[in-house]
C-alpha cells in the first residue's frame, strides 16, 4: 500500500519553497507554509512595537523576554477563544459535532508558531540566553506539528477534492437513522464498505460526500474524488508504476482507501441514458483491465451519489451484489 513517504514530502517542498506558485497555483500545502510564517509574524511584530512603546516606562532589562511571553499569552488567549468558544457554545447546531481534538491540536500548533515568532523578536531586541533556549525548546516542539499537518495537507491535495470542506460544516437535515450509518461507515476498519447517498437535488449530496472523504484524508487515509464519466475513461487505464508515482498522482482509483464517485445517477434527468448501472458494468467488465477493476471496487470503501430515483437505487444495489459484495457492506441514507 502506497503512503507517502519523505521523498515525496522533500518532493513537495521543493515545490512549495522553491517553485512559483504563479503558474501552477497555491497548494494547501504552501497555503499551510504561508499560515506558519504569518503567525510567526503576527508574534514577531507586536513585540517589537510593543517593546519600544514600553521602553521608556520601564527600566527593566528582562522586557524583551517579558512583552514576548505578554504577546504569546495574548494569542493563546484569543486563539483558544477564536476556535474552540464558538464550537462549544453552538454544540447543538452540529449535525456532526466538530472534532475537537484535531482542532485542539491546530490551535495549539498555531500558538507556538506565535510565540516562536514572539521570542525569536525578543533575541532580536536583545540577545539573552533564557530567549535562545526557549525558541530551541518551540523550534522543537513544532517539529511533529510541522510535519503532521504539512503531511495531512498532502493528503488532502491528493484526494483531488473539488472544494475543502469538514463534515461539521454540512448543516442539512437528516434523520438520527441515517447520521449513524454514516458514523459507523466513517469509523469501520473494514475494506470493501459501500455507501450510497441518495436524494434529490441540491440536498447535500456531493458536500456531503465530499465532507466524509476529507475526514479520511485527515485521518491520513488515501481518498479519491471523481464523477463517474471521469471513472470511465480510468477503467481503460493501468495502475501507476514506479514511473508513474509522481505529486499529484500518488495513486489512483484502483488502490486508493476511499473512492467517491459524484453523478452516478444524477437528479436532473438525462436523454441519452448513459449513466445507469449496465452501462457501469459493461465498461468496468472490460477485456483487458476487467478484473483488476471488479476486484478495485469489491476491496475499496466507495462513497455513490446517486439521484432521488427509487428504481436506480435497486439497481445499483443489485450490482453491488452482483459483483460479490455482500449485503452487510452496502449501506444507503436518503437525503
Amino acid at each position: 500500500m502506497k503512503v507517502i513517504q519523505a521523498k515525496y514530502i522533500l518532493q513537495q517542498l521543493n515545490f512549495d519553497l522553491i517553485g512559483k506558485d504563479s503558474y501552477r497555483g497555491i497548494t494547501l500545502t504552501y497555503a499551510w507554509l504561508a499560515n506558519q510564517f504569518g503567525h510567526i509574524a503576527l508574534g514577531f511584530i507586536p513585540t517589537v512595537l510593543i517593546y519600544q512603546i514600553l521602553k521608556p516606562y520601564l527600566s527593566s532589562q528582562r522586557l524583551n523576554l517579558l512583552t514576548a511571553i505578554g504577546v504569546s499569552a495574548f494569542w493563546l488567549i484569543f486563539e483558544t477563544y477564536n476556535s474552540l468558544g464558538p464550537i462549544l457554545k453552538n454544540t447543538n447546531v452540529y449535525v456532526f459535532n466538530p472534532d475537537l481534538q484535531n482542532v485542539s491540536f491546530d490551535t495549539a500548533t498555531d500558538v507556538c508558531f506565535f510565540a516562536l515568532g514572539a521570542f525569536l523578536a525578543g533575541i532580536v531586541i536583545q540577545y539573552s540566553t533564557t530567549l535562545v533556549l526557549l525558541n530551541a525548546v518551540f523550534l522543537t516542539v513544532v517539529m511533529y506539528p510541522s510535519y503532521y499537518w504539512y503531511t495531512t495537507k498532502m493528503y488532502q491535495q491528493e484526494a483531488k477534492l473539488p472544494f475543502q470542506f469538514r463534515l461539521s460544516q454540512w448543516q442539512n437535515k437528516l434523520d438520527e437513522n441515517s447520521k449513524q450509518i454514516i458514523t459507523n461507515y466513517l469509523n469501520s476498519s473494514q475494506n470493501g464498505q459501500h455507501l450510497l447517498i441518495f436524494g434529490t437535488y441540491k440536498k447535500g449530496k456531493t458536500s456531503l460526500s465530499v465532507a466524509i472523504a476529507n475526514e479520511e484524508s485527515i485521518r491520513h487515509k488515501k481518498a479519491l474524488y471523481t464523477s463517474a464519466t471521469k471513472l470511465y475513461n480510468q477503467f481503460y487505464e493501468p495502475d501507476l508504476n514506479d514511473n508513474d508515482i509522481k505529486i499529484n498522482n500518488l495513486w489512483n482509483w484502483r488502490n486508493t482507501n476511499y473512492l467517491v464517485i459524484d453523478d452516478i445517477s444524477p437528479s436532473i434527468k438525462t436523454n441519452d441514458g448513459t449513466i445507469n448501472p449496465q452501462t457501469f458494468y459493461q465498461l468496468l467488465n472490460n477485456n483487458q483491465y476487467g478484473k483488476e477493476n471488479i476486484n478495485a471496487i469489491k476491496q475499496t470503501n466507495i462513497i455513490w451519489v446517486l439521484g432521488d430515483d427509487e428504481t436506480a437505487l435497486y439497481d445499483w444495489k443489485q450490482l453491488l451484489l452482483s459483483m460479490g459484495i455482500p449485503q452487510s457492506s452496502i449501506s444507503a441514507v436518503y437525503l
